[in-house]
This record gives structure tokens, C-alpha cells and sequence, in this order.
């Protein structure tokens, strides 16, 4: 694709046009139209072999024509530093359902999946998700920061100007994710702490400062995805300290949330005033509208309705998951903030503690939050399902409620 302005195929009944940039609290496109960014998280190029789960299972692109099916308009894609250094090629029976892509490398499986979704108009969003292989995220995994003992800021840097040159010509790879949940690492014998806006050498403003003006010059027309502090639950430190880059209107922010960061039975009012402190002031007039606030990952076991707040009776399902579930799904609708859920797997990718190489998860273990069913090719919950689905539209923005603005 010509870089410009790049039409998705018809998401959600409204083309995207690309590049993306923000306009206050929103995400707009190439004409000035609010984008609510509504996606899933496919993982597990982050983890062992490199390579995304389920390809074993199902062709790339019947999965891809699946997520555009169900509405959603992107796909945050995790990688490590690690899988973009490797030369051999993957195992091919993980590739079982893929056989044109026997004998590639996890960088060239990559490139085909990213394809693939992008072929069907869905917009992909790259993350960095750890620096070494296997599953995230612990206080353990010493991949906490863009760096350790194994891995320097180099190596990190490094791999996002790669990742960046080698999508540039694709216009739907419109946004980056640059860390995965910061989060303490031990590094040389010592526990570091992320910081915000300290000025030290674990400055997380700093850092996205820094790499999202390196990406800018190799193109200038990507959102930069800045992840809060605390698991990306913590975003207090942009109200002092916001990033600014040398290219405006590029600034997105990320939190993360899950049932286990609250205290069980928390009210609706509680949660909403916990999340607007610690991140959703972003969005709101105190601050005019910082910037747009996407909740990166969420998610719940779509085994049982109980987990969403619909059978409380239910056996398998965990009542205090669906009070957290009311409360996040009210938050995201009444303030109208874009969101990506974990995970579209229903099964795992072999993911060790990067640090302890002890196993975690291995091929083919079931995922609970996964949203399809084990062979991959159909709604394993249709009724979650469809609750994502009235999430999808925007209700607010330029264009939506008002005539977009001329870019």
C-alpha cells in the first residue's frame, strides 16, 4: 500500500481512513472522523517459538476474515525483542492449518499474519511484549522495564525501528504499542521501579518520548501507544509529566484492568471513581481532553455467563468476576473510551517465566478468556459475544456527533 491515505474495507459500516491522529480525547482518521478503537488481542508471538497461537488450527486468513466479520476494527499484536532476531525457521506443525508458511522464520510468520489482518481492513497495532520469550507478566519475569541484564535499551530500541521500517508501506499498521505493563524488574542485582516524568533511567515518559520520535523518523504518521506504570493501571504521572513528542497529534494512552486489580465486590461508583483517578481524568475537562485513553487489554473466563453477572447460581463461574465486569462495561460505555479485549485464543502458545524458564503454559492449553471455540474457527460464547459487540460503536466524537473537523 502507497503510504497516504489508506481506506480499511467497511469495519463496523464506517471506512477508516488512514493515517490516525488525535484530536483531543479522540482517535480520528485521515478526515477528521472519530475512530473508537474495538479489537481483540492475538498472542503468542511473544512466547517460545515466536509465533502467534492457533495456526496450527486455522489459515491466517479465515481467521482474519473472522475477526472483520465479528465487527471488531483492530488487532493488538504482541511480539518480543527476541522473536525478531531469530533465523530459524519455526517448528511446522505449529503451522499445521498454514503450509505455505513451512520453512519461515517467526518474523516472516509475522509479516503474514499482519497481512492477512490487514488485508481484511482490520487495523494491527504491534507490541513489544517482552524482551526475551514466554508468557507475561510477573514481578519475577525481570522484563519489567525496556531493559535488563540480557537485553539493553539498544537491542529494544532497535527492534522498533525495525518493526517500524518494515510495516511503514502498510497504512493499516497505524499504531504501536511500545511496552507491555511496567512493571519492578531486577536489574544488575538490583529491584528497579518504573518512575514517570523522574528524569531517572527508569522514566517511562522518557522512554516513549524518546522511541516515539526515533519511530517518527521512520514514520511520522503512527500513534504511539504509552502503557501506564503498575501493570498499565497507573497513569497518575501524565497529569505533570505528559508525553510530548516532536510530532503533535500522536499520543495515545493505555491502561490495562482486570477483576483481580480490584477489591471483590466493589461498587459501580467505586470502581468508576478508582478508574477516572487513575487514568480516565485523561479523557475528561480537567485536563481539556489530554489525549485518548484505549484500554488495552481486559478480560474474563467466557466459560460461564456467571463471570459476566448473568447466573449467579452458576457452579463453574465466579460471581465476584461478574461484579467487576458490570463495572468496567459501564465505565467503557459511559465515558465512550476505545478498548481491545484479551484474548481472541482459545488455546495457548508454550509460554515459560522468562526468567525462572519455568513452564506455564504449553501448545494447545486451553485459554478461559479466549473468545473462540478450541479448533479456532467459531463464537465459543455467543452471548459474550454479542455483549462486546454493542461496545463497538462510538457514541461521541467528531463526525459521530458532529460534522468531522477538515484535517
Amino acid at each position: 500500500m502507497a503510504q497516504g491515505v489508506t481506506v480499511a474495507r467497511a469495519v463496523i459500516n464506517v471506512n477508516i481512513a488512514t493515517p490516525l491522529s488525535t484530536s483531543g480525547r479522540f482517535i480520528v482518521d485521515a478526515h477528521g472522523r472519530r475512530v473508537r478503537l474495538a479489537g481483540v488481542n492475538w498472542y503468542g508471538a511473544s512466547e517460545n517459538f515466536g509465533l502467534a497461537a492457533g495456526l496450527d488450527r486455522t489459515d491466517r486468513r479465515t481467521l482474519a476474515k473472522n475477526i472483520a466479520r465479528h465487527r471488531f476494527n483492530c488487532v493488538r499484536f504482541p511480539f518480543s525483542v527476541w522473536m525478531t532476531e531469530q533465523t530459524d525457521p519455526v517448528p511446522d506443525k505449529y503451522l499445521a492449518a498454514n503450509r505455505d508458511l513451512h520453512g519461515s522464520t517467526p518474523m516472516q510468520v509475522y509479516d503474514a499474519c499482519v497481512q492477512a489482518l490487514t488485508d481484511e481492513g482490520l487495523i494491527v497495532i504491534p507490541n513489544c511484549h517482552l524482551l526475551s520469550f514466554g508468557w507475561c507478566c510477573s514481578d519475577t519475569d525481570a522484563n519489567g522495564l525496556w531493559y535488563n541484564d540480557s537485553w539493553p535499551a539498544e537491542k529494544f530500541i532497535a527492534a522498533w525501528q525495525g518493526i517500524t521500517a518494515r510495516y511503514k508501506s502498510n497504512g493499516l499498521v497505524a499504531a504501536v504499542d511500545i511496552k507491555n505493563e511496567p512493571r519492578q524488574a531486577t536489574v544488575g542485582g538490583r529491584e528497579l521501579t518504573p518512575s514517570w516524568g523522574t528524569g531517572d533511567a527508569t522514566d517511562f515518559a522518557a522512554m516513549y518520548t524518546t522511541v516515539g520520535n526515533l519511530i517518527h523518523e521512520i514514520n511520522p504518521h503512527l500513534l504511539i501507544i504509552c502503557e501506564g506504570l503498575k501493570y498499565a493501571g497507573d497513569l497518575t504521572g501524565v497529569a505533570a509529566h505528559p508525553v510530548q513528542l516532536e510530532r503533535p497529534g500522536k499520543v495515545v494512552y493505555s491502561m490495562h484492568d482486570y477483576s483481580w486489580f480490584h477489591p471483590k465486590g466493589q461498587s459501580q461508583a467505586s470502581y468508576i471513581e478508582e478508574m477516572t483517578k487513575a487514568g480516565g481524568y485523561i479523557l475528561g475537562d480537567q485536563v481539556g481532553g489530554l489525549a485518548p485513553l484505549w484500554i488495552g487489554e481486559f478480560g474474563n473466563d467466557t466459560g460461564s455467563l456467571a463471570n459476566f453477572g448473568l447466573d449467579p447460581t452458576s457452579q463453574v463461574g465466579n460471581a465476584d468476576n461478574g461484579v467487576w465486569w458490570n463495572n468496567i462495561r459501564a465505565w467503557i460505555t459511559s465515558a465512550d473510551i476505545d478498548w481491545c479485549w484479551w484474548a481472541l485464543n482459545p488455546t495457548h502458545a508454550k509460554g515459560i517465566n522468562p526468567a525462572t524458564s519455568q513452564l506455564l503454559y504449553n501448545w494447545g492449553d486451553r485459554e478461559p478468556y479466549g473468545l473462540l471455540t478450541s479448533d479456532w474457527r467459531n463464537v465459543g460464547n455467543p452471548v459474550v459475544m454479542k455483549m462486546l459487540k454493542s461496545m463497538i460503536p462510538p457514541r461521541t466524537g467528531p463526525g459521530i456527533d458532529s460534522p468531522p473537523q477538515t484535517p
